[in-house]
This record gives structure tokens, C-alpha cells and sequence, in this order.
């Protein structure tokens, strides 16, 4: 299969390639081709006239929204063969998905180029429907967990770009991700089975099964959905040092129960429950050199001393009720979720130099880690009927989190037996509380201009215990504890000078909570040699944005400039030998936004983006090795995207061919004088993506085919283990991939 689908070099007119994209674009080769005049949606974000989104806690237009929202069709993504978050970042200029980290499955989300490369805490908020999922604490991996849920029966992935504090609280500094889950449909009975086949250039076959049931249980009064899916990865990596076996494959299993219950046509009340389970053999890493870039012992390729196998589980129970009292409507949503990451690093690379010296000559060395949350969070709100003089909403919100993190670093003989001495037996068992009352108000000026307003109170209290054993322990330390009070602020003004026509101003604010931090003392006089906490980090965001209608239902644009000035950054220190966490310095990103979605004739879409940002420091930083004016770790300046879709019909069978062009920027993996993560060029690259179906009745037939140029895209990579020379482990875009879908249909 890898010798069929190679398609280097220019390619003929006869090549099937080139025909599949002349019939995507529609050229005269493709004239055979009747247009179905069914309405189809687009390949990937839809058309902003008929979206619907939720950025303000309101279902309402994309174009009536005064901020920068994308959203992204779940079966679009499904037949496409994305089934990641990662695949859903890279749909989304701007959005950088970074899998690098100590072990696999850690992986974080950034927008704008709000990072600073190892972060302290999440700078984008996830969401499943209207429950925050993750860790809110810097203690417990939120920095490094974000939540990479099945694209599976999604109604849509919805992106929100900029700072969302008012709305969404804790975490939303660049943006925020929400999965929105297909709802039960009680008028309507289906089953869905799809199976889907896969297999990448020298790598395993890979598999996906899936199966979706919608069940009416009283017509209009109460159904069930049920969703089931597994995916298997082959893998494609390989351990040179272990007979050249793959050593990221994995295996993924999830369920989704969900019962909606509508007693009256005002009141809704809706259970979900949902679990994921990963299992992965490793991280899909290539040994690579720091100086040129190139793989050290050849494509997919890395050295291992221990295997790193990685388990992730994900659970969710969320009630939610709807209300309607007439003056408004109410809104009760409660979640309790339960999530873990237990896996191990392999750091041999580094510990092997740096203890040599010390007389320490173990064969390797193993990192076993654990970052584990259970969270309780309940929302209120009161949303005020539809209005064209004043709109309000207001609301309140309580988490309840306890989140543990442990680390354990242990020598290791030729047998992969421990040996002695224990390096390192860390253990942070810690607490996260918070309370928020937030409220907007939009006053409507007139039939085209309209203010809004928002604040957000929030108050949050932290505990954090820190137990150590083994040679690398420092002194016991007390309990901390800390209590922050924070206030994020929201104003936008839009004016609608022509029908299909907006314009806006919007001004907002995002924080991380800051937490406690253990008291080192100077064992001379008992002064304390740091501070007793570090403090939240906030950032103001200043946009100005146009959306309309080119051409009236033909095509349309969205075009914003933002500037974003972000104060306090949180980043790792170190004091007195004790690594923490601090405040320090500035940054600034500015950039530009804009989309473009267009149906220049009945059956094909066209839908363009692009993205530029200069994220810089704004003064030196001792802590990240950064200088005033150095570019944001995992930032690219200039990143875009280009997708295409037709349908047609074949004797009355309904078709589709799409195609998807992505490029990315040139990137840094950190500060150019950082001395925890050696910095590292990540080169530019672009990535092409095919896909096609036909519909038989109730089934359905399809095929993708991603990275069809096989380009050797690195999009992240971890230098934390390079300081004594060893190479750096590089993330990659997977290489050619073709898939085969296959579904059917029971009513």
C-alpha cells in the first residue's frame, strides 16, 4: 500500500490525483459530473450566515457574535478521517497543538501566541457542552493535559479565539475549545454503524469502529443517545535500540450515554455520561539532531532505554436543566468529572551524563508520573429573552477540585531491574476552590448599534502539601496555602452599517489563578528566601473586527485585528536549589485574522484562512532564557489554510470530493537562552489532505488521504532532555495516511 500511494515529484494528467482535484475544483475534466442540488455542508468551518455558536451563552449566529468563533461540522470532521484534537488544530490557523513534553500523552493548546513554551497552567479553557473539563490548579498537569476527546458524534467543535474570563472563567487567557456532543433527537429513531481502515507509509494498519444509537423513548417528551467508539493505532515509530519494534501504537475506547427528558415545553433536563480510555505503547517522537534538523538514525526512528507506555482516563457525569420562566430563562449545569494520566519517561539521556560524574552508573533510568483530578462544578444563570432594547444575563459559578501529582525517578540495571540509590519520590496532593458571580448587559442604541458590558468576580483558595524521598529530595517543606481575589472585565461595541454588514470594538480580559508556593528558609537566620505564593497572570485583549457579505449569498469574509498585552506571566524558577513557580515580565502579541467562505456556483465550497501574529517579549526574562523582542515559543508568525469541496450525483447517488491545503510557519520550541529546553528550529510546512464518499442508499462510502505530498512536518518538539548533548524528540505530522470508511445507516 505505501509503494501505491507514493506521489512524489509532479504528477501527470492521467494521474488519479490530478483528477481528483480537477473534479474538486471543477474543471472541464469533471464535466460528467452531474451537481446535486442538495445543500450539503462545507468541508470544515461552515458558511457564517448558518452557523449557529454559543460564544456568549446564547445560541446565535456566528455573524452576530462581536469576536473572533470558528466552528467545525462533527461529521465533517468524521469523514474527513480527523479524529484528534491535534487534527482539529491544524484545521484552524493560529491554534498550535504541542505534544511534546516528558512523556506521552501531555500534550497543551495554545492561540494567539499566548505560550511561553513549558506552561504553567492552561491558557485555553476545554469544554464538553457547558462543563470546563481539566485541572484549573498549576499543581495537577492542567499545563500538560489538554483534554484530546474523540471527534465522535459531535454536533461541532466550537474555537473561540481571545481571552473569555468574563463568560468562562479560569484559563480562558487565549482562547477556548468546546466539545458539543450530538443532543437525543426525540422525534427520530437511527443507528449508525462505521467502521474505517487506515494504514500510514512503513507503518501498521490502524482502525476505527464506531457505532451511534438515537432511541425516542416518548415522542417529544424523552430519548436516548448512545455513542460507542474505539480507535487502534498501528503506529509508525521505531526503537533502534529494540529490534527496530514500533513503539507508539494505541488504543482508544469511549462511550457516551445521554438522556434528554422534556416533561413541558419549558423545562429540559438533559444526563450525560461519558468515559474515554487510552492506552499508548509511547509518543510518536523521532530522535532528531539539534544542529540540522535531520533524524539521527532515519525517518520515525528513536532510542530507548525503557519503553514509556502512557494510560488516560476521562470521565464525566453533567446534569443539565433548562428552564423557561417566561422573563427569562434559568440554566443549571452541574459536572463531576474524574480524570488520570499515569505513563512513564524514559530519561536516560540526560541522567546518564549527569550522574556518571557522581559515581551513580546505572544502565537507564525510568520517570514514572501521575497527574490525576476530581471536580465538581456547578454554573447558574438567568438569561433574559430576546430583546432589541436591552439583553441581559447573569450567573454564578463553584468548583471544588483535588488534584495529585507524583513523580518517581529510579535507576535501573541491563535486566530493567531497579536498583538502588532512589532518586526521587515527589508527591503534591492539592486543593482548588472557587467562586464567581459574572453578569453582561448588551443596551441596543438603535436598529444597528448595540454596547455590551461584562465583569466577572472570582475568589479562589488553594492548598498544596509537598512530600519528598530519595537522593534529589529537598528539605521538608509546610503546607501552603493562598487566596486570590480576581476581577476579568468584557465590552464590545458593534455597529451594523448595511444588512449581511457588522463592525466591532471589543476589549477583554483572561487570568490564570495564581497558587501557593512552600516556604524555603535560609537555615542561618530563618528568613524566607521566596515568596509564600505566586500570583495570577492576566492579559487585556483589544480587537476590532468586520464581518459581512461580499457577494450576498456568495461569498463572505471576516477580518480582525487584536492586540494583546499580557503582565505577570507565570513560569518555572528556581531558588536556593528549589524549583517553583513565579511571576515575571511582559509580552504583547499582535496579529491578524481573517477567513474567507465562498459558494461560487450551487455545489462547491470554497473556505480560506489565515492567520499572522508577532508575539514577543517585552523585556528580558531570566527565568525563560528570554530576551526583550524574542518571538513566543510555538508561535508561527504566519500560518494558513485552504479547503475545497463538491458534490455531485452518479445515477442519482450523492458524492463528494474535497481537498484541504495547510501551512504553518517556522516556529521555536523555546527561549533562545533558556536552560531547561535548549531551543530548536521547527521548519515551515505545508500539508495537502484528500477526500471523497459516495452514498448507496443507507450506506456510505469514503476515503481520505492526508499528507498526499508525504511532507515531514515537525510541529513540536522537547529539548528538555538536551543539555548533555542528547538529541531532541520531535513531533511530526503522521505521513501519507490512506483511509476507508464504510457506514450504514439502520431507521
Amino acid at each position: 500500500m505505501q509503494k501505491n500511494a507514493t506521489t512524489k515529484g509532479s504528477f501527470r494528467h492521467g494521474h488519479p490525483l490530478y483528477l481528483a482535484i480537477l473534479a474538486v475544483l471543477g474543471t472541464p475534466h469533471s464535466g460528467a459530473l452531474a451537481q446535486d442540488p442538495r445543500p450539503r455542508p462545507a468541508a470544515s468551518t461552515e458558511p457564517v450566515d448558518t452557523v449557529v455558536v454559543t460564544a456568549q451563552r446564547r445560541r446565535e449566529p456566528a455573524r452576530e457574535v462581536p469576536l473572533s468563533a470558528d466552528v467545525v461540522r462533527g461529521e465533517d470532521l468524521e469523514r474527513s478521517g480527523y479524529q484528534s484534537l491535534g487534527d482539529l488544530a491544524a484545521l484552524l490557523p493560529g491554534v498550535n497543538y504541542n505534544e511534546a513534553g516528558s512523556g506521552s500523552g501531555q500534550s497543551q493548546v495554545t492561540m494567539r501566541g499566548i505560550s511561553t513554551g513549558a506552561q504553567v497552567g492552561a491558557t485555553v479553557s476545554m469544554y464538553i457542552d457547558d462543563v470546563p473539563f481539566g485541572s484549573s490548579s498549576g499543581y495537577a498537569g492542567g499545563g500538560s493535559s489538554a483534554l484530546d476527546l474523540g471527534l465522535f458524534d459531535l454536533s461541532a467543535a466550537e474555537v473561540l479565539r481571545g481571552p473569555q474570563g468574563t463568560l468562562y472563567g479560569a484559563g480562558a487567557m487565549g482562547g477556548l475549545i468546546k466539545y458539543v456532543a450530538a443532543e437525543p433527537d426525540p422525534a427520530e429513531r437511527l443507528a449508525n454503524i462505521t467502521t474505517e481502515l487506515s494504514g500510514s507509509r512503513n507503518g501498521k494498519l490502524s482502525h476505527v469502529a464506531r457505532a451511534v444509537l438515537n432511541l425516542p423513548l416518548q415522542d417529544g417528551k424523552a430519548a436516548l443517545r448512545a455513542t460507542l467508539y474505539q480507535r487502534e493505532e498501528g503506529g509508525l515509530v521505531r526503537d533502534s535500540n529494540h529490534g527496530n519494534r514500533i513503539v507508539d501504537g494505541a488504543k482508544i475506547d469511549g462511550a457516551r450515554v445521554a438522556l434528554l427528558l422534556t416533561p413541558t415545553k419549558n423545562l429540559s433536563l438533559r444526563l450525560t455520561a461519558l468515559s474515554q480510555k487510552q492506552q499508548r505503547d509511547g509518543s510518536s517522537t523521532e530522535d532528531v539532531s539539534l544542529t540540522s534538523g535531520e533524524p539521527i538514525d532515519g525517518r520515525a526512528t528513536k532510542r530507548l532505554f525503557l519503553s514509556e507506555p502512557v494510560k488516560i482516563n476521562n470521565e464525566l457525569v453533567s446534569l443539565a436543566i433548562k428552564a423557561d420562566l417566561n422573563w427569562a430563562s434559568l440554566d443549571a449545569i452541574s459536572g463531576w468529572q474524574r480524570s488520570r494520566n499515569d505513563g512513564r519517561a524514559d530519561p536516560s539521556a540526560l541522567y546518564l551524563p549527569y550522574l556518571a560524574p557522581l559515581g551513580i552508573n546505572a544502565a537507564g533510568y525510568g520517570l514514572d508520573y501521575s497527574f490525576s483530578t476530581r471536580k465538581f462544578t456547578q454554573e447558574l444563570r438567568l438569561t433574559s429573552p430576546r430583546s432589541r432594547s436591552l439583553e441581559w444575563l447573569v450567573g454564578a459559578f463553584y468548583t471544588k477540585e483535588e488534584g495529585y501529582k507524583s513523580q518517581y525517578l529510579q535507576a535501573y540495571n541491563q535486566q530493567l531491574q531497579a536498583v538502588p540509590p532512589l532518586l526521587a519520590d515527589a508527591r503534591f496532593p492539592s486543593s482548588f476552590r472557587e467562586l464567581a458571580a459574572f453578569g453582561t448587559a448588551t443596551y441596543f442604541i438603535n436598529e444597528r448599534t448595540d454596547m455590551t458590558l461584562g465583569v466577572r468576580r472570582s475568589r479562589n483558595s488553594q492548598q498544596l502539601e509537598q512530600r519528598f524521598d530519595g537522593l534529589f529530595a529537598p528539605a521538608p517543606q509546610p503546607a501552603a496555602d493562598s487566596t486570590e481575589d480576581v476581577t476579568t472585565w468584557m465590552a464590545t461595541a458593534r455597529w451594523r452599517p448595511a444588512a449581511g454588514q457588522a463592525l466591532y470594538l471589543r476589549a477583554a480580559s483572561g487570568y490564570r489563578p495564581g497558587g501557593p508556593l512552600p516556604v524555603v528558609r535560609n537555615p542561618i537566620n530563618g528568613e524566607p528566601l521566596n515568596q509564600s505564593s505566586y500570583a495570577s497572570d492576566s492579559l487585556w485583549s483589544y480587537e476590532a473586527g468586520w464581518k459581512g457579505d461580499l457577494l450576498p449569498g456568495k461569498v463572505s469574509a471576516e477580518l480582525a485585528l487584536y492586540q494583546i498585552n499580557w503582565k505577570d506571566m507565570q513560569v518555572f524558577t528556581a531558588y536556593a536549589g528549589f524549583s517553583g513557580i513565579g511571576n515575571a515580565g511582559r509580552a504583547r502579541s499582535r496579529g491578524i485574522e481573517a477567513t474567507l467562505r465562498a459558494r461560487p456556483i450551487p455545489g462547491v465550497r470554497i473556505a480560506a484562512a489565515l492567520s499572522l501574529i508577532n508575539a514577543e517579549l517585552r523585556e528580558d526574562n531570566p527565568s525563560l532564557g528570554g530576551k526583550a523582542g524574542e518571538r513566543l515559543p510555538d508561535t508561527a508568525r504566519v500560518a494558513g489554510a485552504l479547503q475545497v469541496e463538491r458534490d455531485f450525483s452518479i445515477d442519482g447517488k450523492h458524492g463528494y470530493l474535497g481537498a484541504s491545503l495547510r501551512y504553518t510557519g517556522e516556529r521555536w520550541n523555546s527561549f533562545q537562552q533558556s536552560r531547561s529546553m535548549l531551543p530548536y528550529r521547527l521548519p515551515a510546512y505545508t500539508v495537502l489532505d484528500l477526500r471523497g464518499g459516495l452514498e448507496f442508499g443507507h450506506s456510505n462510502l469514503g476515503f481520505f488521504l492526508r499528507n498526499v505530498l508525504d511532507q515531514r512536518g515537525q510541529t513540536s518538539a522537547d529539548t528538555s532532555l538536551s543539555t548533555l548533548g542528547a538529541p531532541a524528540r520531535v513531533n511530526l505530522v503522521p505521513p501519507r495516511t490512506l483511509g476507508v470508511q464504510l457506514s450504514y445507516a439502520f431507521y
